[in-house]
């Protein structure tokens, strides 16, 4: 029996046959490769989702999105709008302000980004020693410039109206969920401070330019009140015009007693030529006729007379009636100015605020890995058409 188990021995396993096995299987799968799914197939679509798979199962680094819901209103957002755009807009289809579209330009703006570099560490926050070599920043394949980081933060912070709801939608994608909230309500609170800049803005385009108006008018009515002021101390007179009332009564009255005189005394001429009373109505007229001349010189005549202060004084009373019907006006103007500015005001209120989360949702593989087959997929179905094409055409 010894002889038996000497004349067949069982085959020995020596590092020799190794290799040969190996060799073996290697042909066998690229025999199976060739014949069963091909090569073009193989190395142009199932080698590149493999190595993509295993990026984002084993190197891609986990981000988490941090989602925060607002809206931008004010009283002027429906009120300038059309009849049929209001009915539509009740209906339930969205009617969307310029203001809105204005915060979520800023919220991807270099503006918002340069804000975020200065006061919350953003080129930290994306600069993580932690994260993967393809999804941080700086990585080998982008400079390290400002414009390259715009780029980058554009894709990681996103401001979209939603469809449904009309509301704007703040979406901020970081490697750290804290990161993630941080960033998101640092974005809100530039949002608001954006949104009263605007309203500062509007306002003062309404209102500074009428209160520049009413300025200027009240700074003239003060000069034309120094210049009466002045008028008053020069003349030594309050109220010319109510002064120059007993004036003109006196000069009447003066007037008035010289014709009863000298009617007198013609009448005593003509019936008693020697009656002394004659002597004492000459008298009397003469007086009258200086008092009179008297008078009349207060009124008219001379530079310092009545007449040409009450001629100023007219002026200058004149121009204050018209500049105080002109500030009634500029501050009906003003008052007009300030109720359309408290109408254009805008305002950012917050639906929901910058969420935390609680795992991260990107990359989502599932999506990417069924996008990446049927694109690399339709890549290669395209060049084996193409080349069959090439064929035929040469062959015929």
């Amino acid at each position: 029996m010894s002889d038996a188990f000497q004349e067949h021995p069982s085959p020995a396993i020596t590092p020799a046959s190794r290799p040969v096995r190996s060799a073996k299987a290697y042909e066998a799968c690229a025999t199976f490769v060739k014949n069963k799914i091909g090569v073009g197939l193989f190395f142009a679509v199932i080698v590149p989702n493999i190595l993509l798979f295993l990026y984002l199962t084993c190197i891609a680094t986990p981000q988490y999105i941090s989602e925060a819901h607002f809206m931008v209103r004010g009283e002027h957002s429906m009120s300038g709008l059309p009849l049929t755009m209001m009915l539509q807009s009740g209906a339930g289809e969205s009617v969307t302000s310029d203001d809105t579209f204005a915060v979520q330009d800023y919220l991807v703006s270099r503006d918002a980004m340069g804000l975020l570099l200065r006061n919350n560490d953003l080129a930290q926050v994306f600069s993580r020693k932690e994260a993967d070599f393809l999804a941080r920043f700086p990585n080998w394949y982008s400079r390290r410039d400002l414009e390259s980081f715009y780029k980058y933060y554009k894709r990681h912070i996103k401001a979209q109206i939603d469809a449904d709801t009309s509301l704007s939608v703040l979406t901020v994608r970081t490697f750290s969920a804290d990161d993630s909230q941080r960033i998101a309500k640092a974005l809100i609170a530039a949002a608001e401070d954006l949104v009263n800049e605007i309203n500062r803005r509007q306002r003062a385009n309404l209102v500074d330019a009428a209160q520049k108006e009413v300025t200027e008018t009240l700074g003239q009515i003060r000069d034309l009140q120094t210049r009466l002021a002045s008028f008053r101390n020069t003349s030594a007179m309050i109220d010319p015009e109510r002064q120059s009332v007993p004036l003109v009564s006196t000069q009447y009255a003066l007037q008035s007693l010289l014709t009863a005189t000298q009617m007198r005394l013609d009448q005593t001429r003509q019936t008693a030529p020697d009656s002394p009373a004659i002597a004492v109505y000459q008298q009397q007229i003469n007086i009258l006729r200086k008092e009179l001349e008297t008078a009349s010189a207060r009124l008219t005549g001379d530079p310092n007379s009545l007449v040409p202060q009450l001629t100023e004084y007219d002026s200058l009373t004149i121009q204050r009636q018209i500049l105080q019907q002109v500030l009634a006006s500029e501050v009906a103007s003003l008052q007009s100015a300030k109720s359309r500015a408290d109408h254009q005001m805008v305002f950012l209120e917050e639906v929901t605020q910058p969420d935390k989360p609680d795992y991260p949702t990107y990359p989502p593989t599932i999506k990417v890995m069924a996008i990446s087959i049927l694109c690399f997929y339709g890549v290669y179905v395209m060049a084996r058409l193409l080349t069959a094409g090439a064929r035929e055409h040469r062959i015929t």
